[in-house]
């Protein structure tokens, strides 16, 4: 039922009574005659809504009052939904602003080490070597942990992937600014696969350590990084 008329309406709550949600407080007519539905907000930490049972063979429910139950309870399956999933990914995302940061940062001290031995006279170049490991180290391990949390909000997307709401949606509704995070898809996070941000960086790393290789063979060096 996508419309009804005030006087039908009244009817319909009427007789649908006993089968109201709990959280249901009231419904209207728009000017189109169109149900609207009003309830008081789900958090989330509720029981999934149910749709009651055997409605069908309550004799003193019309087919307009059944369909108005089905309505009621699929407006609150859909509210539910969002609180549940707004609640999920608020709690896997706790630190996650930190956690990118600190990723963001590493790399690029690494990157910025990395450029700048363009320009290191001979003298600092096994001192900035090793600057340059310890800069990769850092922004391994901080990639490694920034994918720890990464797949743990893809977790919370597959668990409510059969919903209504895409990604952007969800992370609007939170009041989270996920723009620059990268966060993959569930395959990503396979244990052989390692995690897509720890995988471009040690990409980066093994191509970093490749050119540094390459200097120090053809500058004659027999120690190479």
């Amino acid at each position: 039922m996508t419309t009804i008329s005030a006087g039908d309406l009244d009817r319909v709550v009427t007789e649908a009574r006993a089968y109201q949600h709990p959280h249901f407080t009231g419904a209207s007519a728009d000017r189109f005659n169109r149900l609207v539905f009003t309830f008081r907000p789900f958090t989330g930490a509720e029981e999934e809504p149910q749709r009651p049972l055997y409605t069908w063979k309550d004799e003193s429910l019309t087919p307009e009052s059944r369909a108005f139950i089905d309505a009621q309870y699929d407006e609150a399956i859909l509210l539910w939904d969002k609180a549940a999933f707004t609640a999920a990914l608020k709690q896997a995302t706790n630190g996650a602003k930190a956690l990118w940061d600190a990723y963001a940062q590493a790399l690029a001290a690494m990157e910025e080490i990395f450029t700048s031995m363009d320009t290191k006279p001979d003298t600092y170049w096994r001192a900035t070597v090793s600057q340059l490991l310890t800069a990769q180290k850092t922004a391994l391990d901080a990639a490694i942990t920034w994918d720890h949390i990464g797949r743990a909000i893809v977790t919370v997307h597959d668990d409510f992937r059969y919903g209504s709401f895409s990604r952007a949606e969800m992370y609007e509704a939170a009041g989270i600014d996920a723009s620059q995070w990268v966060i993959g898809d569930s395959y990503d996070y396979e244990a052989f696969r390692g995690g897509p941000v720890t995988r471009e960086v040690r990409k980066r790393i093994d191509a970093q350590r490749e050119h540094l290789r390459t200097v120090a063979s053809l500058s004659g060096d027999r120690d190479p990084a």
